[in-house]
């Protein structure tokens, strides 16, 4: 066999070198997102399902129950999702793809986007009368 080696090899020889992508950025940032709020909403279903109101006795003391702090607890799990949806996922995403996301573009569009989606989830809410 006349096989040519290459004295020196790589360290790793799975690396590849990496290149910055923009459209890849807006493209698994959106993506991530869609899979945070499909994760958030059924976390939320399942969580405010087990909420309980807070009730008074007859001489107007709080009988506290563990449901009647899910609600907060709801909210903290939530934006957790949200938040590793967005800063996590798709770094995690790029790293397996090989890709750089831009950082001109990535930290931000995630921000405005969730932003954007609490806003309007706030007007939708005051159209509809929930609030």
């Amino acid at each position: 066999m006349n096989a040519q080696t290459n004295p020196n090899p790589p360290e790793h020889p799975s690396e590849t070198p990496l290149e910055i992508d923009r459209g890849f950025t807006y493209r698994v940032t959106i993506a991530s997102l869609i899979i945070g709020v499909l994760l958030a909403a059924v976390a939320a279903l399942i969580v405010f399902s087990l909420t309980r109101p807070v009730t008074f006795d007859e001489q107007g003391q709080v009988n506290w129950s563990v449901g009647a702090i899910l609600f907060p607890v709801a909210a903290i799990f939530v934006g957790s999702i949200l938040f590793w949806s967005v800063f996590g996922l798709p770094l995690r995403v790029a790293r397996r793809r090989g890709v750089i996301l831009d950082p001109e573009v990535y930290p931000w569009t995630g921000a405005v986007l969730i932003g954007a989606l609490f806003g309007g989830g706030f007007v939708l809410a005051m159209i509809l009368g929930i609030i």
